[in-house]
């Protein structure tokens, strides 16, 4: 019993909640809160390519909220998407939500 805990995380330390996402690069994600919502990943995606690739969309509830962590494939698209979204320049899904720098990247 003890020894299968101990062969959990082979490798990678086992700290920190969840094992996922690319520590060592730059971050790409970007937090986004208050979709609607019946908000679908095509449509987020759709939005967001706006402004640069994306290689990822994960939506998910939180409570009563719609949220998404969407990875772009640079710093510099995924910074440009936070600064129209919050310059009310862009809106995704038809909505005004808020953005910010994920604290690390998605899988």
């Amino acid at each position: 019993r003890s020894r299968s805990l101990r062969r959990r995380s082979p490798g990678r330390g086992g700290h920190g909640k969840g094992g996922g996402g690319d520590d060592d690069g730059p971050i790409t994600t970007v937090f986004l809160v208050g979709l609607p919502h019946d908000a679908r990943e095509e449509e987020v995606r759709g939005d967001l390519e706006y402004v640069g690739p994306v290689s990822r969309v994960v939506l998910m509830n939180r409570g009563s909220e719609r949220n998404a962590f969407a990875r772009f494939t640079s710093v510099e698209h995924a910074e440009r998407a936070i600064d129209q979204i919050l310059a009310g320049k862009l809106e995704v899904c038809q909505a005004r939500v808020k953005a910010e720098m994920a604290r690390r990247n998605t899988n």
